[in-house]
């Protein structure tokens, strides 16, 4: 489970040390300026495929870099719950999805990223 906390131009991913060494990666702190997207997802729509480094431990525990149809994802999951999914750019993972900790909403979060994303202007 991981703990995410928002600050004014960045966001910090904190692992918990048990995940750390399955996942053989610490925590992420991310600027807004990098993040392109930030949503919820459930585990079995990320279609994880194959395990590059990590454990995947099935449904149960997912923690380490996977790749799926869309690329490269960083995942610190348990399939008790909804996950927050984070796309960035200029980042070492093009996504990132992480299962929170108890008593925090993905959705929740995913809405107060996406509202600190800095606008790219208008679409013509």
């Amino acid at each position: 489970m991981a703990h995410v906390r928002l600050d004014d131009q960045e966001i910090e991913i904190r692992l918990s040390l048990l995940d750390q060494l399955l996942a053989f990666h610490g925590s992420f702190t991310i600027p807004f300026s990098h993040i392109t997207n930030a949503y919820v997802s459930n585990f079995e729509e990320l279609e994880l495929q194959y395990r590059l480094s990590g454990t995947n431990l099935g449904f149960l525990k997912a923690a380490g870099v996977f790749a799926n149809p869309y690329g490269v994802i960083f995942c610190d999951l348990s399939g008790e719950s909804d996950c927050l999914v984070i796309e960035t750019r200029g980042e070492r993972f093009p996504r990132i999805a992480v299962t929170l900790e108890k008593g925090h909403d993905a959705n929740a979060v995913a809405h107060e990223i996406m509202g600190r994303i800095p606008d790219s202007g208008p679409v013509e």
